[in-house]
């Protein structure tokens, strides 16, 4: 038999005419019937609905959540993309609490594992035996089971108390459909509208029918140089850039052909950039950011203070100035974190509106212990070669990761933990500092350049600390203010010099130890 994990997905697509039709009363072969989860399942003889035997679900306080499933491709059948009416009969002993829901399972070859998916809403199971059979039947929507793929349906059980669930005529029936799905409309954005760039998502309306969608996005009339392709569900994110025209079509289809005569729309972004949602709980008074600096950025916001600051915060009116090859110390603080908080940062290096890009999750720090009075340790940050110059965004957050928060919160800062906050700078992205020679800068010299053993300042009023990092961005030594900085114990090569001003501001320079 082959494994099951718990999670939650849904998948699309189309194949050749086919449907899903069973029926399994539990009297004599059980092909292709599995149990998953914790408990026990059997058949038995008592609480039948119909024949000589029903299936029953046996319950231990180690199994919150069980169920059985009809394994439809060792039935020998495949499926349509159409609905799926999926009904049952059932009886129950007295006190098994819970809920029942419809579900399918999808299996996954290269993991050799089954996820599990509720379908609808549930049938609660209160305290009372349910002793004549009551049906229960859920219709899972046309679009949802992609006929390429193996899936299994059955019942789903998520149990708070009690034992003995008796499930009697698993009926499968899927809808078959022999003309190809009508046309559908865009729902945002529609004809003529303007939108910010950014990565927005271009939706419709569900088509009757319809398994799956195909898409075209362009930047002329009937083009795709944008997006060609099949979706599955009924929205798309698609990279846009400012001040475009775009034009868009999308064909419902079936296994039976596809929708005809669908016309297209155009529609045109302004010269803003529009990212993502996330936020932690306005109402929460834990893991609040109260400080964030960073090159000139030193912004002081409220923290768990009354009344609770919200759970994101724009602070996008603060910029911060910055150099491409150059290296700034990130510091975030806070007055009250815990053990397993995480706090990372994003910036948008390429100014597209998304911060999953690789190399844009630039920091992460984890918290190791609760503090009333955090700051965190320097982390130091290399603006790349390859950023895009120009205004741009960076998200500063911090959640729990011991709570339930949105997995993609973590990976892309986009989504809502319980527990945290979110905070957004602009950032302004300027081409690289001087090359290697006498550098000055706001009247400030660093020389000789290159160096033997001692670099020396000009100027050092004003200069709160000096740190030196090589080019990989490790910072390799710090130092108090001074005229003459000896660095006989760095290595030949290539340095960056930062002067952190009592100001707050970074100076940087490239220098060379011969």
């Amino acid at each position: 038999m082959k494994r099951f994990l718990l999670s939650c997905s849904l998948a699309l697509g189309m194949s050749v005419s086919a449907q899903y039709s069973s029926l399994q009363n539990f009297d004599d072969d059980v092909t292709g019937t599995y149990h998953f989860g914790n408990g026990t399942f059997n058949t038995t003889a008592a609480n039948v609905c119909s024949g000589t035997t029903t299936g029953a679900l046996a319950f231990t306080t180690a199994a919150p959540q069980t169920g059985w499933m009809t394994d439809l491709e060792e039935l020998g059948q495949t499926g349509n993309g159409q609905a799926v009416t999926v009904s049952i009969n059932y009886k129950k002993a007295a006190n098994l609490t819970g809920s029942l829901y419809v579900a399918y399972f999808e299996y996954n070859a290269d993991t050799d594992q089954w996820s599990v998916t509720p379908v609808g809403s549930p049938r609660a199971l209160t305290t009372g035996a349910v002793t004549t059979c009551t049906p229960f039947s859920v219709t899972i929507p046309s679009g949802t089971l992609d006929p390429a793929k193996q899936y299994g349906l059955g019942i789903w059980v998520v149990r708070t108390a009690g034992s003995g669930l008796y499930v009697d005529d698993l009926s499968i029936q899927q809808q078959v459909v022999t003309t190809a799905p009508s046309c559908t409309t865009f729902t945002s954005p529609t004809n003529g509208a303007v939108i910010s760039a950014g990565q927005p998502s271009i939706t419709w309306a569900a088509a009757a029918t319809a398994v799956n969608y195909k898409l075209t996005i362009g930047t002329t009339p009937g083009g795709s140089q944008v997006f060609n392709g099949t979706v599955n569900g009924t929205s798309y994110a698609f990279p846009a850039t400012v001040n475009t025209t775009y034009y868009a079509k999308v064909v419902p289809s079936n296994t039976s052909g596809d929708a005809t005569g669908c016309t297209e729309i155009t529609f045109s972004t302004n010269n803003t950039v529009s990212y993502c949602t996330a936020s932690g709980p306005a109402s929460a008074q834990y893991d609040k950011i109260t400080n964030v600096t960073f090159a000139n950025i030193n912004n002081n916001s409220p923290g768990s203070t009354t009344p609770y600051p919200p759970g994101y915060e724009d602070f996008t009116s603060v910029v911060g100035n910055v150099n491409k090859e150059s290296t700034y110390g990130l510091v975030v603080k806070s007055d009250r974190v815990y053990t397993g908080d995480v706090i990372r940062a994003f910036i948008d290096y390429n100014n597209n509106g998304t911060f999953g890009d690789a190399g844009e999750l630039v920091a992460t720090i984890n918290v190791t212990a609760n503090s009333t009075a955090y700051t965190s340790a320097t982390t130091n940050i290399t603006i790349p070669t390859s950023a895009t110059e120009g205004s741009t965004r960076m998200r500063v957050l911090v959640y729990d990761s011991t709570a339930t928060f949105t997995s993609t919160l973590a990976t892309t800062g986009c989504g809502t933990a319980a527990y945290g906050q979110v905070e957004d700078y602009t950032l302004n992205i300027s081409g690289p500092v001087m090359a290697v020679s006498d550098v000055n800068k706001a009247g400030i010299t660093v020389y000789p350049n290159p160096f033997t053993d001692v670099l020396k300042i000009s100027d050092v009023k004003g200069v709160k600390s000096v740190s030196i990092n090589d080019v990989s961005g490790r910072e390799v030594k710090s130092l108090a203010p001074s005229a003459e900085l000896n660095l006989s114990s760095l290595k030949s090569g290539l340095y960056i010099v930062n002067l952190k001003m009592e100001d707050g501001s970074l100076k940087t320079f490239k220098a060379i130890k011969k």
